[in-house]
């Protein structure tokens, strides 16, 4: 059961690909500040519908009753960054990245209908990245991930009914990647195809990653579902392109649409094996005056089949409406 709450995850990894903003050219200054507030809108469609027919409901939305359903995704939030210009080629990088959505219920669990509610996750990556030119660029990271919220359950977060859990669900790791831009662009637009490629090494000692699944005379230290855990660390790869299907004269300066594709693969502590999740997004970004921006992007989370995770044919899964104004200081 807890390993559909580790994997819901999944979509704040996608956050910082998603909801980007993007840049004109490369600024005289050295510092730059990124202050974004994002709205986060639930589509998912079954992520609050009624129990079916036999089934009972796996949450407390309205107290010890558990009568109701738990609210849905509908929340504000604050991205922000700083980025230092060391020079043309090279810069450094901090970004806090928030994504808050609610998962499709779950209903191959039975008797039993889960609903998760709204999800809140937060990202906090510091990177270092070259460009190479000609459209290659080359960047390192460390990314910390964590579960602050869940409305339906309280399990894997940080917060339970107001004391700090030791357990919450977290993933950090050190990255490499590389995107490569191709096409026909515009000064005010980037080039039509972007493609991405990322190495993720997730460190998991050999003692102390398991504390979500407690030894049991019957069972060992680190399972899920009855199945041995694997304790150890490992290296995780995703690839991606976004597309940006209008650079050339067929659209006003400052408008750009995007339409995007990624294979996600995500690995918690405690969890036997990486999971797969396969996500699309699209939108229209709107370049301001004063280095102003806004952004309204679809995004939806489709996790692959897979024994580890839920009984098929349910998948985890959330689609998730964004609005964003980003504003970017520089000095």
């Amino acid at each position: 059961m807890r390993r559909a709450f580790h994997i819901a995850i999944a979509g704040l990894m996608l956050a910082s690909l998603m909801l980007f903003t993007t840049r004109i050219a490369a600024a005289a200054q050295q510092w730059e500040i990124d202050i974004s507030p994002i709205y986060f809108i639930d589509g998912t469609g079954d992520s609050s519908a009624p129990l079916p027919p036999g089934t009972f409901p796996l949450y407390c939305g309205s107290g010890p009753a558990c009568s109701g359903t738990p609210r849905t995704t509908n929340d504000w939030k604050i991205d922000y960054g700083l980025t230092y210009h060391i020079n043309k080629k090279w810069t450094f990088a901090y970004a806090h990245t928030n994504f808050d959505f609610s998962l499709g219920r779950i209903v191959t669990i039975a008797p039993f209908s889960l609903l998760t509610g709204d999800i809140t996750d937060r990202e906090d990556k510091l990177s270092l990245n070259y460009a190479l030119g000609h459209g290659l660029a080359l960047s390192g990271d460390y990314d910390s991930h964590q579960r602050t919220s869940v409305a339906g359950l309280c399990l894997n977060q940080e917060d339970c009914g107001g004391a700090s859990n030791p357990s919450s669900i977290n993933s950090n790791s050190w990255g490499l990647g590389a995107t490569y831009a191709t096409g026909p662009h515009h000064p005010y637009q980037p080039p039509m195809f972007s493609f991405a490629f990322n190495a993720n090494y997730f460190p998991r000692p050999s003692a102390g990653n398991c504390q979500d699944y407690p030894a049991v005379p019957s069972q060992p230290a680190c399972f899920t579902g009855g199945i041995p855990g694997y304790v150890g660390s490992g290296v995780v790869y995703g690839y991606g392109v976004t597309m940006f299907p209008f650079a050339d004269t067929d659209i006003r300066p400052g408008t750009i649409p995007f339409v995007g594709y990624s294979s996600l693969p995500v690995w918690f502590h405690a969890e036997n094996t990486p999971e797969v999740y396969n996500v699309t997004d699209f939108g229209l970004l709107q370049i301001l005056p004063h280095d102003l921006s806004a952004s309204f992007t679809y995004f939806k989370l489709q996790g692959r089949y897979s024994s580890d995770t839920i009984p098929p044919p349910d998948v985890v899964r959330s689609v998730t409406f964004l609005f964003k104004l980003s504003y970017a200081l520089k000095f």
